[in-house]
């Protein structure tokens, strides 16, 4: 289903942010500059709509409370996304391609489709404004239509509910009681085609398997962190939230003969992808110089302190790599902070106060929508089968925290069955680095991050008896969690944390594939556990990118007949244009200073010909009557400087020489006439200032 808001008049969803110094209170727009509607205003003005109802008893606290949730413990059965514009995926498509022109800037985008308001406060007992009173809002321009999804998992009569409560909005945003927030917002079904989960075939499984999946974030994300702080987030994917999601699509009885077989199900964390590869923790013992800089090519050598290179007289720091690909390409998760508030109990207050009447100011802090991440599960057959029965039923998918309302939308698909190399390698020493982190128990059943324990597990998972660790980069991290079904938090405690990095030795030898293939400690199914095992390189130097070479695509051209490119274009042009008019006064201006006595009383009549004429033709014709001949050619030179059609023309062909692209909407004859002497005229006015100002000084 979808919700589809359309603007009766201009609206305000306040960010909470200012624009530098300009806008005090500014919408919310996106990385392009298009403005959006946070799905938690759009939720939380319908939850208003069916709290009346409910005190109105037409509808039951059962069934209210069933739709929106209960502080505690229940949770709300619908999810909504964020409204954007209609057509917003082909407007987002349009600008990506032309973002690199200069054209497409984030300000240029959101003033097409916003504009400025200014209001203040008036002293009652004076009748004047307050001193420091005045404030500048961005609002959304009306006539915008904003669609969101909406899914609702209750029953049939909780939709009709819904659609009940949704028709009752009218107005959302601030100062709804000044004339802004108009709506008209209707629920109907959504007839777009559903998506696709599952792309790989029962026929391709074997005994064992290692199922990758993908997700795609459709929206913000958050990934609470073990600390529980709302501010801050993971910037990976944990497997327990795979895991739960696809316990979610087994159901109880499905999970649990899913977790009942012989080998154990796990689901590896989910890391930030680059070009359809999956990134990897960077391991902490990379180094670098201090203020070592990036060279040409977006490259740099740093070193690997486990091999104990010779950094004498050099100052050493971190090299802080997240997540780094197979052939050393840095990535980097993108997050970002929103802003929300909670209004009182008491509705009739009408906004939030910060005070203790029930209301609040707070952050979230989210992985930023547009990142793909990648993951692994490994299964045997009948596992496998189970999963992706269940995966290709869902729906559309949510996770994470807060995906009842804004956050979480996600496109989740299983895509590939990779083959994992079985072949033994025997090697006497290598590098070891962790993955995800990992949980260890001592021979006691204590929780440990001691390295003699996580020797013995490699010991256990590699065979030998003779491991040896040496040359360790160790950090430590806290762990906790939430149970889901019991509704408790699992216990906090330190582990090792991922990109810990190790070498390991054995004069018996070891088979480097084997731990490759493998998980060690405890609770692997929720993603820990995960190691990387390579061989020792032969020198420290680790050569870092910021990009592949093939990241750097070949520019493909805008479509510049989308509504938005034209826009911007004309936008373009017009700033050009008084740019090209300022510059030409600025050339004579030597000229007109000798006529300065008459040059007011010309541009003078100019401006009573502009508003009575039409035309750049009928313009000219009225200057050729004036009968004072000094005036008569002051005006003609002035209108000779400008000439509305040659001017269009010429800007016309630097445009398509800068950007490739064609300006289709142009002006009529009387349109391109009027646009270009209003900014002429204005030009000229502030002219005849500037060049009596300079008579008088002399």
């Amino acid at each position: 289903m979808k919700i589809t808001i359309k603007l009766l008049s201009d609206l305000c969803t306040c960010s909470g942010e200012t624009y530098n110094s300009m806008v005090d209170m500014d919408v919310v727009y996106d990385e392009y500059g298009i403005p959006y509607i946070p799905a938690k205003r759009i939720k939380g003005c319908i939850r208003e709509a069916a709290l009346e109802m409910m005190q109105m008893e037409i509808i039951s606290t059962e069934t209210y409370e069933r739709l929106f949730g209960k502080e505690g413990d229940k949770t709300s059965v619908f999810s909504l996304s964020n409204a954007y514009i209609t057509d917003y995926d082909t407007v987002v498509n349009a600008l990506r391609m032309c973002k690199d022109k200069g054209l497409a800037s984030q300000q240029s985008v959101l003033s097409q489709y916003t504009s400025t308001r200014t209001q203040t406060a008036v002293n009652l007992e004076t009748g004047v404004a307050d001193e420091n009173s005045l404030r500048t809002l961005r609002v959304v321009n009306k006539g915008l239509v904003f669609e969101a999804e909406c899914d609702v998992r209750g029953f049939k009569e909780d939709t009709e509910v819904l659609k009940q409560a949704v028709s009752l909005v009218k107005h959302m945003g601030m100062s709804r009681t000044r004339g802004l927030g108009l709506v008209d917002i209707t629920l109907e079904e959504d007839k777009r085609a559903s998506e696709s989960h599952v792309q790989i075939e029962k026929k391709q499984l074997g005994e064992h398997n290692k199922l990758r999946y993908q997700i795609a974030l459709k929206s913000a994300m958050i990934c609470k962190s073990a600390k529980g702080n709302q501010a801050d987030t993971q910037d990976y994917i944990a497997g327990s939230k795979v895991l739960g999601l696809l316990a979610g699509a087994l159901g109880e009885d499905g999970y649990r003969e899913l977790m009942l077989q012989d080998d154990e199900l796990i689901v590896s964390n989910a890391y930030i992808s680059k070009q359809n590869q999956r990134c990897t923790p960077g391991r902490i013992s990379l180094q670098k110089e201090k203020d070592q800089p990036y060279d040409e090519s977006g490259g740099m050598m740093i070193l690997d302190m486990l091999y104990e290179p010779d950094v004498t007289n050099r100052q050493m720091t971190p090299a802080n790599i997240d997540y780094m690909s197979e052939d050393c390409v840095i990535a980097d998760v993108v997050t970002e902070i929103s802003y929300h508030h909670q209004r009182p109990k008491d509705k009739s207050i009408g906004r939030a106060t910060g005070r203790n009447d029930g209301s609040s100011f707070y952050q979230l802090c989210s992985i930023s929508a547009g990142q793909s991440f990648t993951g692994y599960i490994y299964a045997n057959k009948m596992q496998a089968e189970m999963i992706l029965d269940a995966v290709d039923k869902l729906g559309n998918i949510r996770m994470g925290y807060g995906k009842s309302s804004e956050f979480g939308a996600v496109n989740f698909v299983i895509d590939a069955v990779e083959s994992e190399n079985t072949e033994k390698e025997l090697v006497h020493e290598a590098v070891l680095t962790l993955a995800s982190d990992v949980v260890l128990y001592n021979e006691n059943g204590v929780l440990t991050t001691e390295l003699n324990v996580l020797k013995q597990y490699l010991e256990d998972a590699a065979g030998v008896q003779d491991l040896q660790i040496t040359n360790p980069f160790l950090q430590f991290v806290t762990i906790g969690g939430f149970n889901v079904k019991w509704r408790r938090r699992k216990p906090i405690f330190y582990a090792l944390g991922k990109g810990s990095t190790c070498r390991i030795s054995s004069e018996s030898g070891f088979d480097m594939n084997l731990l490759n293939r493998t998980f060690i400690g405890e609770r692997i199914s929720e993603g820990y556990g995960e190691i990387g095992v390579k061989k020792v390189a032969e020198t420290p130097d680790v050569y870092i990118r910021k990009n592949r070479s093939d990241d750097n695509q070949k520019e493909q051209p805008c479509d510049d007949h989308i509504d938005i490119i034209q826009r911007l274009l004309q936008s373009e042009f017009e700033r050009r244009m008084q740019s090209k008019v300022r510059v030409r006064l600025a050339e004579k201006r030597k000229t007109y200073e000798k006529q300065a006595n008459t040059l007011n009383a010309a541009v003078a009549k100019l401006r009573i010909i502009y508003k009575t004429e039409s035309t750049y033709e009928d313009m000219l014709k009225q200057i050729k009557g004036i009968e004072d001949g000094q005036k008569n050619k002051l005006c003609e030179n002035l209108a000779n400087l400008v000439e509305p059609k040659s001017l269009q023309k010429e800007l016309l062909q630097e445009m398509e020489k800068d950007y490739g692209m064609t300006i289709y909407n142009t002006w009529s004859d009387e349109a391109l006439y009027k646009n270009v002497y209003r900014a002429y005229i204005t030009e000229l006015k502030q002219f005849v200032r500037t060049v009596e100002k300079k008579g008088d000084t002399k």
